[in-house]
């Protein structure tokens, strides 16, 4: 099902269509979608009848995830490449996604609370967001936090607390926050992800630094969604409703992955 090329460009810190409970014909937007793994995940699970939408900010990392799509046989499938100078501006259609997901994307932005807003509006009345992400657990130094922060593409510059991550969440209007798991990082997880992307971009922390923030970094899957506007109103899925054809908002086939937008 998946490339090796997929693979090989992963770095996430979970699997969120594995927990999105993804239904065939649902509209999908990934936020952060790197090198396409969870773009064909969700491709897969949504069906010929569903829509996934890919958002990167990198130019780079768009066209890696275009070859892996390009690899999956997805043909028959309406996926969209996008690539975005801020995550918390993706133009996409207000309610035009039943699902949102990220993977280890949202630590890595300054403004969560807009991207949470950004994810809010851009789902119908119901829908869901899932998460996978960076937080963390244990308190750091403040002298240790500023060195993290200053290599801030690895995953743990951006980390924050988790209530205070749950927080950001609920600020943006999402209720029914479920958390679906936690998973502390062994020593050599926390290595790789203070280096996302990897060290040529990235610069490993000291041994000593790395040492610190041990057990105290955590990755935490969860699942929210977004409230009906009313008690009165029925749910409807996203992908049923008519797609906009302007040039900014259009949802497209195309199972080479092009970037459109």
């Amino acid at each position: 099902m998946l490339p090796e090329l997929a693979l090989n460009l992963s770095r996430g810190c979970g699997n969120p269509t594995g927990f999105a409970k993804l239904q065939p014909g649902e509209a999908l937007v990934d936020l952060g979608c790197g090198g396409g793994i969870d773009v064909i995940l969700a491709a897969h699970r949504v069906g010929p009848q569903g829509r996934v939408v890919g958002i990167d900010f990198t130019p780079q990392m768009i066209e890696r995830a275009r070859e892996t799509v390009a690899t999956a046989d997805l043909r028959d499938r309406s996926i969209e490449l996008r690539r975005v100078e801020d995550m918390a501006e993706t133009k996409l259609p207000d309610g035009s996604a039943d699902v949102v997901i990220s993977n280890c994307v949202i630590n890595l932005c300054p403004g969560k609370d807009a991207v949470y807003r950004e994810a809010f509006r851009v789902l119908r009345p119901g829908g869901r967001v899932a998460i996978s992400d960076v937080v963390l657990s244990g308190d750091l130094a403040a002298e240790l936090r500023a060195r993290l922060r200053s290599t801030w593409s690895g995953c743990l510059g951006g980390a924050i607390p988790e209530e205070e991550y749950l927080d950001t969440v609920r600020r943006a209007g999402f209720a029914e926050i479920q958390v679906v798991a936690h998973h502390p990082f062994s020593p050599e997880e926390l290595q790789a992800m203070a280096c996302c992307p990897g060290e040529a971009f990235t610069p490993a922390p000291s041994t000593d630094d790395l040492a610190a923030v041990q057990g105290k970094v955590t990755s935490i899957k969860f699942i929210a969604h977004k409230p009906l506007a009313s008690a009165g109103v029925v749910a409807t899925t996203a992908s049923t409703q008519p797609a906009p054809d302007t040039a900014d908002g259009r949802w497209t086939r195309n199972s080479s992955g092009s970037e459109s937008g």
